[in-house]
C-alpha cells in the first residue's frame, strides 16, 4: 500500500467517525471532525464522495 492509499484510508475512517450519530461516540465524532479539518479540505472530501451535510459539519464555512 502506498502513502496516498494510506492517507485516503485514514480520511475515510475519520469520515465514518465524524458522520456517526451515536451519543456514546460524541468525543470520537468531535475529534474526527477536528482531524479532518486539519488533514483535509472540503474539496478533497467532495472528491471522495462525502455528503454535503457532513462537509458542512466539518467545515462550517465551506
Amino acid at each position: 500500500m502506498t502513502a496516498p492509499d494510506d492517507r485516503e484510508r485514514t480520511i475515510r475512517t475519520l469520515i465514518e467517525l465524524a458522520a456517526g450519530n451515536n451519543p456514546t461516540d460524541c468525543w470520537d465524532d468531535r475529534r474526527a471532525r477536528e482531524l479532518l479539518r486539519s488533514q483535509s479540505t472540503a474539496d478533497e472530501l467532495r472528491a471522495l464522495g462525502v455528503a454535503d451535510d457532513v462537509i458542512a459539519e466539518i467545515f462550517p464555512s465551506a
